[in-house]
């Protein structure tokens, strides 16, 4: 079941979105899970984990455009519309990957069209996000965003597209976790995603970004297998 936000300081309008989640809802046979969030702060505090956040772009306590950079810096890869009257500030929503805008009013024919696309690309999306358990609590990431799981310690770094951040949880789960989505161990300390793995050396991996990876004897056989072999389709 895909989760909304509604994030919007009008009651109002809250109530007349989650309405037209139902009709669509009811429209597709597709069940959602809808939270409504009278501003962006206490919209960010919640945690933020929703698929897709409808967000208005002038509110009180924190305007939708800076509510979406925020949401961003946290790794989050919700699928943004923004709802606004302010359709100038909307157009510049690619600054935050936002998908689409609607104007308001609302109008159900315009919504269902662009609702109907934010779910499809959600829906694509959870088919490959996991959940990392941080010190901050659960972190939700898109295997595709990861570059690399690296062993430090007692803790595991994930590289993404996005920057790293520490995870707690072993190696061993990690490999259970991410084998199925194209990883594959080149050391006892590196979980490399094959996708973005841009050259093999004679003892050394290149990813995206330019990080060297060493690569042992022991493993080299086996990720040269899993990198050659075909994935996907």
């Amino acid at each position: 079941m895909l989760r909304v936000a509604i994030v919007d300081d009008e009651a109002a309008v809250r109530r007349n979105l989650a309405e037209m989640i139902s009709r669509f809802s009811d429209e597709n046979g597709e069940a959602f899970s809808v939270s409504g969030y009278a501003g962006g702060r206490e919209f960010l505090a919640s945690g933020a984990t929703e698929d897709i956040v409808l967000l208005d772009i002038e509110m009180e306590d924190l305007n939708g455009m800076d509510t979406a950079r925020l949401l961003r810096g946290m790794g989050a890869s919700s699928e943004i519309i923004f709802v606004t009257n302010m359709a100038q500030y909307a157009l510049k929503g690619y600054e935050v990957s936002a998908l689409d805008f609607i104007v308001k009013p609302v109008r159900y024919a315009s919504f269902a069209f662009k609702f109907r696309r934010a779910a499809e690309a959600a829906s694509r999306k959870n088919n490959s996000r996991i959940a990392v358990a941080t010190r901050e609590g659960m972190r939700y990431t898109d295997t595709s965003d990861i570059s690399y799981v690296e062993v430090m310690g007692h803790k595991l770094i994930y590289h993404t597209v996005r920057g790293s951040f520490e995870a707690w949880g072993t190696l061993k789960h990690a490999c259970t976790t991410l084998e199925p989505f194209g990883f594959a161990l080149c050391n006892a300390c590196y979980l490399v995603n094959l996708a973005r793995v841009i050259s093999v050396g004679q003892d050394m991996v290149t990813v995206e970004g330019g990080d060297e990876l060493k690569m042992s004897r022991g493993r080299k056989r086996s990720f040269m297998d899993a990198l050659t072999r075909p994935r996907g389709g």
